[in-house]
């Protein structure tokens, strides 16, 4: 009987073994087309459609909705391989969020192996892909775990992002024809909400990116206030952007030098102004929201400020 039952495992492996293995359905990936807007705005991010659904790097969405209700940061740890999410946390940057050189055809495509951790608890369930080294996630999917909107328009072929804060910011009407270059949310030291409907108001803005540890930043500064000043009343608004981590030392720096026009938080909307990667950068907007004349950078003297300022003013 032994012998028997022996031979039947024999059999049995033999078996198993000249059965194939079930393949792995295929990963049919593209580029998506789509736009993308966030509370009504126009924002970008590389997206790629894999397998009929839109995917988006978890960082590239962490970023466009950091200065959102609905941020959140994201660590990862190589050790336990694993992807660490807690909402309402700050994001910062690694630098290679809403790179447009990744609009390419991926090289690597694979389920995600990494793990995913959110808000402390260990979640499965989220549909990601590793796509040449970085997560993408189902866009939809991620909204339902982290809390914002996500809708699709499908006569413009738009994907809506929405957060819970978007009924806050301020809801004067914009005139149908507003169309800014720089379409941005941001906040004050004080934490008063600012968008690009501040533009409407004055005939010239000048803003000005700028950091504390930055001295010919700071140098110029009592130039800027004394512009403020002295332009105000013709229609001039000054503007200092720089990095929320930045701010209690900003804050310091403008109550010692008694600055005081604002200085508001920098955003994604800004990166095409500041990709040189220099600071001081100051650019010029008019009140239809258009960037006027060129960007200029490094820091420059009262003088050679008011004579850029007089020829855009009009």
């Amino acid at each position: 009987m032994k012998k028997v039952t022996v031979i039947l495992l024999v059999l049995c492996l033999m078996l198993a073994l000249m059965i194939p293995a079930a393949a792995e359905d295929p990963i049919e990936i593209q580029l998506s087309n789509q736009h993308l807007t966030l509370n009504g705005k126009p924002v970008y991010a590389q997206a790629y459609n894999i397998n009929g659904s839109n995917y988006f790097k978890l960082r590239d969405i962490a970023y466009l909705l950091s200065e959102t209700e609905a941020r959140f940061s994201v660590e990862y740890d190589s050790k336990t391989n694993t992807v660490t999410i807690v909402s309402g946390e700050s994001y910062f940057p690694i630098g290679t969020e809403l790179d447009s050189s990744a609009a390419a055809a991926p090289k690597s495509v694979k389920t995600s192996p990494q793990s995913l951790i959110i808000n402390g608890h260990r979640v499965s369930w989220l549909s990601a892909y590793n796509v040449d080294g970085s997560n993408y996630f189902k866009l939809r999917d991620l909204g339902e775990e982290l809390g914002f909107g996500v809708d699709y328009d499908k006569d413009t072929r738009t994907v809506l992002l929405s957060t819970r804060d978007a009924e806050t910011l301020p809801t004067e009407p914009e005139p149908e024809d507003w169309s800014p270059d720089i379409s941005f949310s941001t906040k004050d030291a004080d934490g008063n909400e600012w968008t690009d409907a501040c533009f409407r108001d004055v005939k010239l803005t000048m803003i000005n990116f700028w950091a504390y540890w930055c001295g010919p930043c700071v140098r110029e500064m009592p130039d800027l206030q004394r512009l403020q000043d002295n332009y105000g009343d013709r229609g001039l608004q000054i503007l200092g952007i720089s990095y929320e981590e930045y701010e209690p030392d900003n804050v310091a720096i403008m109550e010692e030098l008694e600055v005081t026009y604002p200085c508001l938080r920098y955003t994604y909307s800004f990166d095409y102004y500041l990709n040189t990667g220099y600071i001081p950068t100051t650019i010029f907007v008019d009140s239809n929201g258009h960037v006027v004349g060129e960007a200029q950078i490094g820091s420059n003297s009262y003088e050679g400020w008011a004579s850029i300022i007089e020829s855009l003013l009009p």
